[in-house]
């Protein structure tokens, strides 16, 4: 279906329309609109960075071996870069 022939049909779909009904639907769509203004927030910093951070530290790793406490993990970055 072209452009053309959707607008087409949506005139003629509002033509058969009554004015009560016609209102109804300009309400509804008025309640949609404004209600998907006042949900949608901007996204803070702090969110940003909080959400981070718990995404990090849900972060799991598995394999064989336990990771040594002091161990920062670039010499197992580098060694998984390099030594391949």
């Amino acid at each position: 279906m072209t452009t053309v022939e959707l607008r087409t049909s949506i005139v003629a779909e509002l033509d058969q329309m009554s004015a009560e009904m016609l209102e109804s639907v300009q309400h509804y769509v008025k309640r949609l609109r404004r209600h998907a203004r006042s949900t949608h927030r901007s996204v803070v910093a702090k969110d940003k960075r909080d959400a981070a951070i718990l995404f990090v530290k849900n972060l799991s790793v598995q394999g064989g071996m336990p990771v040594p406490v002091d161990d920062s993990g670039l010499e197992a970055l580098v060694s998984e870069k390099y030594d391949k």
